[in-house]
């Protein structure tokens, strides 16, 4: 069983153990790859210099070089150049970053998937998360920030059209895939024969909730393949390490300029050896703290990609939780 370890606060306490765990996992290590999300241009919740400042100084103290990483996004933006991304973390106050797409390819078990190899190629890699919401997954933990962030935008292009629905059978139209739709992209039309979808991101949600079994993923669920985005880059790395920090829990993704909402009080800081654990951690603290916070917003519970990670072996949702 692994051990997650809990704090409310990154205090002394918490940094004193993370400085034990980094001392025995990176040891005989130089050069460390922080794997975060730097956030959309005009979001206010996600990581500023601050929030991960104590981190940042334990790794110094302990004699490491460190870089700060996040690959470049499929859409528009100052996020989808490596160049125009460096400049936009490095405007809000980050220092040490590092946005190249390099890429290697790596077999996960439903595709091929381009992990960046500025991870691969450090002697560690310590993954950075900012816990939000998420419209795909429920929720947005250390999972999800390998599963996109730790790939390049063809991939995360190929995991998004990987989930999106294909209609086969007699539609009934009880319209729950349409009422489940995180984005409001479906609707029900008298003269089609199926939904009609005008906006989708590959969520899958209609393809689980659909009562009928009329609609399956083009590949496979978004959180299976997310997950397997997930492990085929952890697969990369020599070695690895989770912290996650749960404060402005927003409904949706820091990829947004307006996440929405705070959706669940802030509730401290986690962290393991193990992704799949810290998430399924973070989920229980979240779901203790504010019940169903993600299932109401985004109409996914969250741990379909947790359970989906275990699968493939990235790691176990049991864990033994410690409190500091």
């Amino acid at each position: 069983m692994v051990d997650v370890y809990y704090s409310e606060h990154l205090d002394e306490g918490f940094l004193s153990q993370l400085r034990l765990d980094l001392e025995k996992y990176f040891s005989g290590c130089k050069r460390i790859a922080v794997k975060m999300h730097f956030g959309e241009p005009g979001n206010s919740y996600a990581f500023m210099p601050d929030d991960i400042r104590p981190i940042t100084a334990l790794l110094e103290g302990l004699g490491l070089e460190y870089f700060l990483y996040d690959s470049s996004v499929a859409y528009g933006g100052a996020r989808s150049d490596p160049k125009t991304y460096k400049e936009y973390a490095v405007s809000k106050g980050f220092s040490n970053v590092d946005t190249g797409d390099e890429f290697m390819i790596v077999n996960g078990v439903h595709q091929p998937y381009q992990v960046c190899s500025k991870l691969a190629d450090a002697d560690a890699v310590l993954v950075l998360t900012h816990l939000k919401g998420h419209e795909c997954t429920g929720f947005g933990g250390a999972i999800k920030n390998l599963g996109m962030g730790a790939l390049t935008k063809q991939s995360k292009s190929s995991i998004h059209k990987g989930g999106e629905p294909v209609f086969e059978g007699d539609c009934k139209k009880c319209g729950k895939c349409v009422r489940n739709c995180p984005v409001n992209g479906m609707r029900l039309d008298d003269d089609k024969k199926y939904p009609v979808i005008f906006k989708c991101f590959g969520c899958s949600n209609c393809s689980y909730v659909c009562p009928h079994g009329i609609i399956s993923p083009k590949l496979a669920y978004f959180d299976v393949l997310l997950s397997d985005g997930a492990n085929a880059a952890q697969s990369t790395f020599k070695r690895y390490y989770y912290v996650t920090i749960m404060k402005r829990i927003t409904a949706h993704c820091d990829c947004y300029d307006k996440p929405g909402e705070i959706i669940a009080k802030d509730a401290g800081f986690l962290m393991s050896k193990d992704g799949v654990a810290i998430d399924k951690a973070a989920y229980d603290i979240i779901q203790k703290n504010d019940k169903d916070a993600f299932l109401k917003i985004n109409f996914k519970k969250g741990t379909e990609q947790v359970f989906a990670a275990e699968r493939l072996g990235m790691g176990s949702s049991i864990y033994e939780f410690k409190t500091i």
